[in-house]
């Protein structure tokens, strides 16, 4: 018993390795709900109490694994506030691999403030693009859990439960664009994030995103982005 009270005794000395969930939830809670307004000051108030100094390597470890900790909370509170999980794990995922090569203590602050940042705008994106319709949103909600799936039109009707002409129809007027639009839209997203973090080579993932071959997914890329799958890779890649 001694012991641990003694442990008790040195975490309240180093309140930062003392985190709970409670502590941190006023900043899950506005990455939940896409505040980044609010955000960097609430940020500031927490990791003030981060260590600027020497610490022990046993110290570094706790602090690290807070640190991961942090990351996948906010990662959980952009889930939760509507953002694709895909999205959000890739935003934490490339968080996570800058933690492993820091040298700096000083570094790890500023790695949970952007990857708080971060998943706190995708989940402001997502609700600013937020129809308010019920069809168009489980329709979107339908292409976004099978972007690796064959699918056209009337599987996404016959999933939202309405007919294919009208889904059509409140899906352009209420987005600006065609569901086809869409969803290819959405497939480049996921392949520059699978670019920048999954090992597959170029054809197998716009394999795996059901682009019919290479040539189209690199045209289609590169009409989004500016640049060719392989530059984007490059460029980006962590």
């Amino acid at each position: 018993m001694s012991e641990i009270i003694l442990q008790n005794l040195l975490d309240s000395e180093e309140s930062y390795l003392n985190t709970t969930f409670w502590d941190i939830h006023p900043l899950f809670m506005l990455v939940r709900s896409g505040d980044t307004a609010r955000l960097p000051e609430q940020l500031h108030i927490h990791l003030e109490k981060f260590p600027a100094g020497r610490i022990t390597r046993d110290e570094r470890k706790q602090l690290e694994y807070l640190t991961v900790s942090l990351v996948n909370t906010f990662m959980i509170a952009a889930i939760q506030g509507g953002v694709y999980p895909p999205y959000a794990n890739a935003a934490a995922d490339r968080a996570l691999r800058k933690l492993s090569r820091i040298h700096n203590i000083s570094e790890i602050p500023p790695l949970i403030r952007d990857a708080a940042t971060e998943l706190c705008r995708l989940t402001e994106s997502t609700r600013n693009s937020s129809t308010g319709n019920v069809h168009v949103e489980k329709a979107k909600q339908y292409m976004f859990t099978h972007l690796t799936q064959e699918i056209d039109t009337e599987k996404i009707a016959e999933a939202v439960g309405v007919s294919p002409y009208h889904l059509s129809r409140l899906f352009r007027s209420l987005t600006g664009e065609t569901m086809r639009n869409y969803l290819l839209r959405e497939r480049i997203e996921a392949a520059k994030q699978m670019l920048v973090t999954d090992s597959r080579s170029i054809p197998q993932i716009a394999s795996f995103l059901r682009f019919c071959d290479q040539s189209y997914f690199t045209a289609v890329f590169r009409r989004h982005t500016g640049m060719t799958p392989g530059q984007y890779r490059s460029k980006y890649r962590i």
